[in-house]
């Protein structure tokens, strides 16, 4: 009657018994109640939970339909994403009802960045539409807003929004963050960016990465000292060097910019721009300013 069962590799708690595309002769009804044990009681004692996928039009147990039922028979395409989504929830033991919601205008997207990874530039209003459509197939759904922000802020913020704590240069810290996207199935949204931050942090491997032409989200970043010792504390010395240099340009707390941007050289073996700097502001051996 069932001619496959395996099982599923992404969870291994899963069976899927696909109906398949020939002619299907049922049992008596007398002997149908012996199916539901073997597949539904015997499975969830086992551990393993059944979904079922009709892959062509034909005649099958009813009661396959009760549980995860998938019809693949007019659009496998879509089945195999709902599929698709299907285990990324059970994986990730969400609560939440199974989404199934596939807008048309959506396609080009779903093709590009769901089904495979890529990347794709779209307007703010399509990639947020996809966004809420697909992001249960993805592990992780990170939109970080560029618009107006430079490279150091917008790796800062992609960084926080992973929970990594990158210390180094931004060129140090992109090469980390590009390393562990490889192998993650993250969808990464840049919000707007220019040239510069876009070519640095397309992804490859696994991650799929879009991009929007027009800001969906805008953040303005203080140019204050106040602002310079928060990242300070938070480890972000990217940002802060970059903002400390642009304090200093700006003749604003030129001391305490000086004396925290030679400790970030130090921090990061510069020792010729520290002492330079250190020569040039007439400061004392370095040891950093308190944060609060």
């Amino acid at each position: 009657m069932i001619e496959t069962a395996w099982l599923f590799p992404v969870t291994a708690v899963c069976a899927i018994v696909s109906v398949p595309p020939t002619v299907v002769t049922l049992p008596p009804l007398s002997v149908m109640p012996t199916v539901e044990p073997v597949l539904f009681t015997a499975a969830q004692e086992s551990g393993v939970e059944v979904v079922s996928v009709l892959v062509a039009d034909c005649a099958f147990p009813p009661l396959l339909r009760r549980r995860s039922f998938f019809d693949a028979t007019g659009n496998p395409l879509a089945a195999m994403r709902l599929l698709k989504r299907w285990f990324w929830q059970r994986q990730q033991r969400a609560v939440h009802s199974l989404n199934t919601t596939f807008s048309p205008e959506c396609e080009d997207l779903y093709a590009a960045l769901a089904d495979q990874a890529g990347t794709l530039s779209v307007s703010g209003a399509e990639a947020s539409t996809f966004v809420r459509e697909a992001g249960q197939e993805f592990e992780l759904v990170v939109w970080v807003p560029c618009h107006g922000r430079t490279l150091p802020q917008v790796v800062g913020h992609l960084a926080a929004e992973l929970g990594l704590t990158l210390e180094g240069p931004v060129e140090q810290n992109v090469t980390r963050i590009l390393s562990l996207l490889v192998s993650r199935r993250v969808l990464l949204v840049l919000d707007a960016p220019d040239s510069e931050v876009a070519s640095q942090l397309i992804s490859p491997g696994r991650t799929s990465t879009l991009l929007t032409r027009d800001p969906v989200k805008l953040v303005e970043t203080p140019r204050t000292m106040t602002y310079a010792r928060k990242l300070l504390a938070s480890k972000r010395y990217a940002e802060a060097y970059e903002l400390l240099y642009g304090l200093l340009d700006a003749g604003i707390a030129a001391a305490d910019s000086a004396h925290e941007l030679t400790w970030i050289c130090e921090h990061w073996n510069r020792c010729d721009e520290a002492e330079s700097l250190r020569f040039h502001y007439r400061l004392p051996p370095t040891e950093q300013l308190s944060l609060f």
